[in-house]
């Protein structure tokens, strides 16, 4: 009895701690990444087209970029996400974990600075809260007779939001998808991200797409 009940105690903990290692990471990254030569063009007809596709539970465009966040606690790299609030949730998990703010709080307001969403080891690094303010430089600069220069941009803090891995919750940094193609100088998002019915399907469907 007791051999037996030590075997399903440790089974369990391991049962536990599998789940527990994948949800959060699994869920703090899409299931399939679209890229397309020359751009995604239409954001809005790509993801139509991809949720046409079996199996394709969400899909989301996405601008990634890198930068310098600066506020009078410090400075520190980030990676820059530019994101659709709206389709986001439906691909990580990062709705589900806002510690303080929201992802609705990116939708940008006429006449209002832009908000960001950063992990809140990165928030604490940078010493700033809900409310406070970030300055983001780029090296997609403006050029000048004098050479390149950094482009910055002010963003007020909307939300810290904690995914429970180190690699997004101290380097990650969520605008606007909009915000992030003109920061960061694109045209277009750079990719989409999928998310499917089941995680193991997701080679099948990225064949497919």
């Amino acid at each position: 009895a007791v051999g037996v009940m030590a075997l399903l105690i440790v089974l369990a903990l391991m049962t536990g701690l599998q789940g527990e290692l994948r949800d959060r990471i699994v869920g703090s990254a899409a299931h399939v990444y679209v890229l397309k030569a020359g751009g995604l063009g239409e954001a809005d007809e790509e993801v139509r087209k991809v949720r046409a596709v079996p199996r394709v539970v969400a899909a989301a465009p996405v601008v990634l970029g890198l930068g310098l966040a600066k506020s009078a606690g410090g400075s520190q790299f980030l990676t820059i996400k530019g994101v659709d609030p709206s389709l986001e949730p439906g691909v990580t998990n990062v709705g589900r974990s806002m510690l303080s703010g929201s992802l609705d709080a990116l939708t940008p307001v006429e006449g209002a600075m832009a908000g960001i969403i950063l992990g809140k080891d990165l928030a604490q690094k940078l010493g700033v809260s809900l409310g406070d303010g970030v300055d983001v430089l780029t090296p997609e600069g403006t050029l000048t007779p004098f050479g390149v220069s950094a482009r910055q941009r002010a963003f007020t803090v909307v939300g810290v939001f904690g995914l429970g891995l180190f690699e997004y919750d101290s380097s990650y940094g969520f605008v606007h998808v909009s915000v992030a193609e003109r920061l960061l100088d694109r045209d277009r998002p750079d990719l989409m991200e999928v998310k499917v019915d089941e995680l193991f399907a997701a080679p099948q469907v990225a064949q497919t797409i």
